[in-house]
């Protein structure tokens, strides 16, 4: 499943936004899940593909 940044925004910033108030503060937070989300995805697919690489002889 992707996640894309519009779709984050839309969902989490836009609710909380419209509850709060506190803009930079949700933003910050909404980056911040971006960015771990994207990073464990990185990582994930880097184990991935040097388990799974052609061993040149």
């Amino acid at each position: 499943m992707f996640i894309g940044y519009p779709d984050l925004v839309q969902i989490f910033a836009g609710t909380v936004l419209n509850q709060t108030g506190a803009a930079v503060q949700v933003m910050a937070i909404t980056l911040s899940v971006y960015l771990a989300i994207s990073l464990v995805m990185s990582m994930t697919m880097n184990a991935f593909n040097q388990r799974f690489a052609i061993v040149e002889r």
